[in-house]
């Protein structure tokens, strides 16, 4: 997780667009998820990160 790019992590659009708001935000989330399973969050957290184009908006179709 911390191989993250400030371009990617900007393109979330959350926030004030900084990857130190994405990572602090990406802690907070996964320490919440991993607490059940007993397990702790760790920087180096493998993480797949994809970015999707929009193609088409099909809006208007049935």
């Amino acid at each position: 997780m911390n191989e993250v790019t400030s371009d990617f992590s900007s393109s979330e659009g959350k926030g004030d667009l900084s990857y130190d708001y994405w990572f602090s935000e990406r802690v907070e989330f996964f320490t919440w998820e991993l607490s059940p399973y007993g397990l702790t969050f760790a920087p180096d957290l493998l993480l797949i990160s994809q970015t999707f184009r929009v193609m088409d908006v099909y809006k208007d179709r049935v």
